[in-house]
């Protein structure tokens, strides 16, 4: 193909007009193609036309209450699979190429539980080398402050309970009213171990110092 001819494929919008029309004649329906586009169905209609516009060709025709495709829709619908498969390889040759997400993960606590804190969150960290995580360390009042408005992630509360070892005396809670995020999420299901009978590999990989936090206790913070 001469860059000439080809250069009604270079215009701007042509990709996501593609990408509609493979929904359109996969699905064969405008409807259900605009549902799994998350579109509304004028703008997919209107992408259809553009399309066949520029490419100067008819695509689809209509049968009953559902649209067909003709030679030259059959034809395109080909090529777009070609360049759904090339796209794909694509993502996955420059995947490599990508920094990792850094995930962040906020940590709170008393500072009679710091030494506990930093454990925990140092062992995370080490264990998903993909988050950074940060400890602030302030009284009771605070820490209550911070967590009433969302301030941190997790919030790691002492306990006072008679009889109960020093390593177990604090109680993990987190912001009411928001998702977790998914950093926040493995971190409390790590600490508490609440996946201890089904725990992936990472979590199996504990080691001998961190398994004295099997049961830490409440996931409830201490009422001033």
């Amino acid at each position: 193909m001469s860059r000439v001819a080809a250069r009604r494929f270079f215009r701007h919008g042509l990709l996501p007009q593609l990408l509609v029309f493979e929904a359109v004649a996969r699905l064969g329906s405008v409807t259900r193609a605009a549902e799994e586009l998350h579109l509304a169905q004028p703008t997919v209609s209107l992408q259809l036309k553009k399309l066949a516009e520029t490419l100067e060709v008819t695509l689809f025709e209509q049968r009953g209450r559902r649209l067909h495709l003709t030679g030259a829709g059959q034809q395109l619908r080909e090529t777009c699979s070609e360049l759904m498969h090339c796209l794909a390889r694509a993502e996955e040759k420059l995947t490599a190429w990508r920094k990792p997400k850094q995930e962040r993960l906020s940590l709170a606590a008393e500072p009679e539980s710091r030494a506990v804190a930093a454990r925990l969150l140092a062992g995370f960290c080490s264990r998903h080398p993909g988050v950074q995580g940060s400890l602030h360390i302030g009284e009771r009042a605070e820490l209550l402050t911070r967590l009433a408005s969302g301030a941190d992630d997790v919030y790691l509360f002492g306990l006072d309970v008679e009889g109960l070892p020093d390593e177990q005396r604090w109680s993990l809670t987190h912001p009411k009213g928001r998702p977790l995020s998914e950093a926040a999420a493995l971190f409390f299901r790590e600490a508490l171990r609440l996946d201890a009978g089904s725990a992936p590999a990472k979590n199996a990989a504990a080691t001998e110092k961190e398994e004295g936090w099997k049961s830490p206790g409440s996931t409830t913070p201490p009422q001033t």
